[in-house]
């Protein structure tokens, strides 16, 4: 795209291309999102692929449109599907345990090629967007919460102390503690934190889902907020109406916030760009899972009996066995009326072709169940899962048109659900 277009894109803070590009200031050294608010002169602009590109050439983020914690775009198309899976891998990976080379041979390709699509995508090396994604959840800890600057150096993957603070300086242009001033704090005990989300958002839509398919004992929906049980902690999450999404981490260890936020924002589809579906989706998500293999399970019990009897099940297997992937592979679950593929490993990063052809493979499991595994836990917003009923009769009805949705046939389906579930 030409710089006058993107100019124009700007000047009519076009959310449609909230997440695709970033464009910077040359005077202030600040970079923003399309969306932003501000009106700099277009003779000082200069334009990013992504956040890392901009923190790379010197630009820090703006504090009006929150440019570094801002939903990052989720085209999937062509190689960008490789870049996509090893953002995926960068999230799910704890501190530094990964390497480029690491990263690299995850996604099955040379270093060096990696190296070549992150710069042609997103222009910025791997290791850089590794090392920015941890200065971004830093600097919200450090705004919000009254956690050492030690404490949240190590929380989010930095090993000397030394090197946190000079790659923070060297992003923000400040030290650390210049963002602690004037700030107010909650103690790590009850952090408050949030998640921007690009408007229209359908919360009412996505509580209702979620309540219908809440795992006994771990997660409950009630007030429209959502709630999950982490161990001796919890996490609250509640929508604000203005494209944020408030969390309360109750006692949850700092070094988990980085896994439970990005479970979250996996759960409520954080990434999603609402204009480049039809006008009428009124800001349909996708509801993901906050645990991959308990909602591979729910979904599987839920194949072939109705959702409360799905929910009773899950309830007896949750009292008698739990959740835990390693209980289970050895559980005589059959002695509750249950029959389960043990053999699931999912991860978000998983290749979606080999993942589809290991689940079929499957006793038990069929194309219905495949696709909202796909849609739910491996994050694929093409999935359509076409023998459900009720898409099955509107399709045939020809209601909607199915080429209205390419390759996003996953919103698609919860917009069928929403739309003509009780009528159809």
């Amino acid at each position: 795209m030409k710089e006058d277009e993107l100019k124009k894109i700007i000047q009519r803070r076009d959310p449609r291309f909230d997440g695709r590009f970033y464009f910077g200031v040359k005077t202030t050294k600040i970079y923003c999102r399309p969306v932003c608010p501000a009106k700099p002169k277009p003779e000082n602009m200069v334009f990013f692929r992504s956040q890392s590109e901009a923190e790379s050439q010197g630009y820090r983020p703006c504090k009006r449109c929150y440019s570094d914690i801002a939903p990052g775009s989720k085209l999937l198309e062509g190689t960008m599907k490789s870049v996509w899976r090893g953002l995926q891998i960068i999230d799910e990976t704890p501190g530094e345990d990964l390497s480029v080379e690491q990263l690299a041979d995850k996604l099955g390709m040379t270093d060096r090629h990696l190296r070549r699509l992150f710069d042609e995508h997103l222009g910025a090396s791997p290791l850089e967007i590794m090392i920015t994604r941890k200065l971004h959840l830093a600097r919200q800890l450090i705004s919000d919460t009254d956690a050492s600057l030690s404490e949240i150096a190590l929380a989010v993957g930095f090993r000397s102390i030394r090197r946190f603070n000079e790659a923070f300086k060297s992003l923000y242009h400040a030290p650390p503690s210049e963002y602690r001033k004037n700030k107010s704090k909650t103690s790590t005990e009850a952090m408050k934190l949030k998640l921007m989300v690009r408007t229209p958002y359908d919360w009412d839509t996505m509580m209702a889902f979620l309540d219908r398919h809440t795992t006994y004992g771990v997660e409950l929906v009630e007030n429209n907020t959502y709630i999950r049980f982490i161990g001796e902690g919890s996490v609250t999450v509640s929508y604000s109406g203005k494209g944020e999404l408030h969390l309360h981490l109750d006692k949850i260890p700092l070094p988990e916030v980085k896994n439970v936020l990005n479970k979250l924002k996996n759960l409520f589809d954080v990434g999603h760009t609402p204009d480049l579906l039809p006008a009428r989706s009124k800001g349909i998500r996708i509801p993901g899972a906050f645990d991959e293999f308990e909602t591979a399970v729910c979904i599987i019990i839920g194949q072939l009996i109705s959702t409360s009897q799905a929910k009773a099940k899950i309830k007896m297997l949750m009292e008698t066995f739990g959740m835990n992937p390693e209980v289970l592979k050895d559980a005589e679950i059959e002695n509750i009326g249950l029959y389960l593929a043990r053999e699931i490993d999912l991860t978000r990063s998983s290749d979606l072709t080999e993942m589809r052809k290991k689940l079929l493979s499957v006793k038990g499991i069929g194309p219905w169940t495949v696709e909202m595994i796909a849609m739910r836990c491996l994050g694929d917003s093409d999935a359509f899962p076409i023998k459900d009923l009720i898409i099955n009769r509107v399709m045939e009805k020809k209601l909607e048109k199915e080429k209205d949705w390419a390759t996003l046939r996953g919103y698609l389906t919860h917009y069928l659900w929403r739309e003509y579930a009780g009528t159809i």
